[in-house]
């Protein structure tokens, strides 16, 4: 089977070549040249003829890097932020990661593209928000892509591994260069804080970008929540200033206070006049939308408040691509959430699913919409990562026992770490004693069948923290996984369904 990465990786090297001088294009210091027949910042794959971009997170290892890639045949060698390196090959010094961008630019092509590129940040939302705003983009403009969390998601639905939510910059600029070339109208990328503080997404045109939520996740990469928020305002404030369109949820007062002068901002109720774009949902599935005096409904969306929200971020940038208010309700209806996002079971009676909640607010706004389904109990099974942000981690205790009626603790990718550890400070947070019947069950898969085994008619279960992901990482090991897999067997195995197989 072929790399489906293969067009992008093509066009590391797919043009004719360029001296380094014309790449730098006045820009930097130059110490030489060489022809450059590609590009590439892993020396391991370096081709003769390569430059060899060697980007800030390399400056302890520079020299070895640089060597590694000499000795596989690199021409040349483009640094950024470092001063002249130890080596005799040619070298452009670039001062930023700006100046890099504009240098892909010019070597891709895409300093005139069309493509519409929009980029969505935030604790939580950028997945679905993507996911939602691709299908809409598909609908009114033509082929769309998104690029995030899922992968390399193309206009059939297919998915591509790309590693990080947010690829490298030298990735993103060839998917840019891939999508100029298939006439793609839009291409969707999540924006993560290591994406914005590693400056993966330099250089980038973006015609629209949002901002969903601010919350607890990967504090302990940036230093804590104010480093966190500030890495996220400093995009959004660097994309409006590039004439971006900027929209942010009026709602998440974290969003709200850090929003720019000229962002526009989307927000619950229907009489306020401090909102671009309102909205309301008296009935799960429906979506009422105002803008100024005008109203629309938009029938058919995913179930979750949390996804009427999304819906109504996409709908702003769509607004403001263009689209018609009344144009809204058709674009809309119909559009799915992406997989792991309250997605639904749909096995006999039984009201199951499977959401990739892993953050308080996450959790919280899960559960919420859960309640609403529920004519019984709301179950919840979940637990907190292993070496991640410890701060959420009695937050998410506290929140599930007060919104939930049953709760099974469990692991949930305890990396490096004990899973009883873990467990033992998401429970620290539960008030006691615990307003919920609480289990404490570290084999996820015993949890998610016990947790199935208990449900009644009526009862609404949540498996809440891994969502989409195809794997438990424990002690520096990916194993195969799958919550909606265990879930379904579960369910399958419950009195009563061999008879509803039979009548399927």
């Amino acid at each position: 089977m072929s790399n489906p990465l293969s067009d992008v990786f093509s066009l590391l090297r797919n043009h004719l070549p360029q001296t380094l001088g014309e790449l730098a294009a006045g820009c930097g210091e130059l110490h030489g040249d060489a022809e450059v027949y590609g590009l590439n910042d892993d020396s391991r794959r370096i081709q003769p003829g390569d430059a060899f971009l060697c980007l800030p997170r390399a400056a302890d290892s520079a020299n070895q890097f640089i060597e590694h890639a000499e000795k596989n045949g690199a021409s040349c060698v483009i640094s950024v932020g470092m001063n002249e390196l130890d080596t005799s090959l040619p070298q452009l010094l670039l001062p930023d990661m700006d100046s890099l961008g504009a240098l892909l630019r010019r070597w891709f092509g895409t300093e005139k593209s069309p493509v519409r590129l929009y980029g969505v940040t935030g604790t939580d939302g950028k997945t679905s928000v993507t996911w939602m705003l691709r299908q809409a983009m598909q609908r009114c403009a033509g082929k769309s892509w998104t690029v995030g969390t899922l992968g390399w998601v193309k206009e059939d639905g297919s998915f591509a591994d790309i590693g990080n939510t947010t690829p490298s910059l030298l990735v993103l600029h060839a998917l840019l260069a891939v999508a100029t070339e298939q006439h793609v109208a839009a291409l969707c990328c999540e924006v993560s804080s290591h994406g914005i503080a590693q400056q993966r997404i330099a250089g980038l045109p973006f015609t629209g970008v949002a901002w969903t939520t601010l919350g607890h996740d990967h504090l302990q990469d940036h230093g804590g929540f104010e480093p966190y928020a500030a890495i996220k305002q400093s995009f959004i404030a660097s994309s409006l200033t590039a004439g971006a369109c900027v929209v942010g949820n009026a709602d998440q007062p974290g969003v709200e206070q850090r929003l720019p002068e000229g962002a526009l901002r989307f927000g619950r109720g229907l009489f306020r006049n401090d909102v671009d774009l309102a909205w309301e949902q008296e009935l799960p599935g429906m979506l009422r939308l105002k803008q100024g005096a005008e109203e629309v409904f938009v029938s058919d969306i995913p179930v979750g408040e949390f996804h009427a929200v999304n819906m109504t971020c996409v709908a702003l940038l769509l607004l403001q691509s263009g689209v018609k208010l009344g144009e809204l309700p058709d674009i809309l209806s119909g559009i799915s959430a992406p997989p792991g996002r309250m997605q639904a079971m749909n096995i006999g009676r039984w009201q199951v699913f499977v959401d990739y909640a892993h953050t308080p607010e996450a959790l919280e706004a899960c559960l919420q919409s859960a309640r609403g389904l529920a004519e019984k109990r709301l179950i919840v099974v979940f637990g907190c990562g292993g070496e991640r942000d410890r701060e959420k981690r009695p937050q998410m205790g506290r929140i599930a026992v007060q919104k939930a009626d049953v709760v099974w603790l469990t692991s949930d990718n305890p990396r490096g770490e004990l899973p009883e550890v873990i467990a033992s400070e998401v429970e620290s947070g539960m008030p006691h004693p615990y307003p919920a019947e609480v289990h404490l069950e570290l084999d996820r898969q015993a949890a998610i069948e016990g947790s199935v085994a208990a449900m009644q008619v009526g009862d609404v279960l949540v498996i809440a923290g891994k969502g989409h992901e195809n794997y438990m990482e424990i002690a520096g090991k990916r194993l195969p996984w799958s919550d909606a897999d265990i879930a379904a067997h579960a369910l399958h195995e419950k009195p009563g369904m061999t008879e509803f197989r039979a009548c399927a």
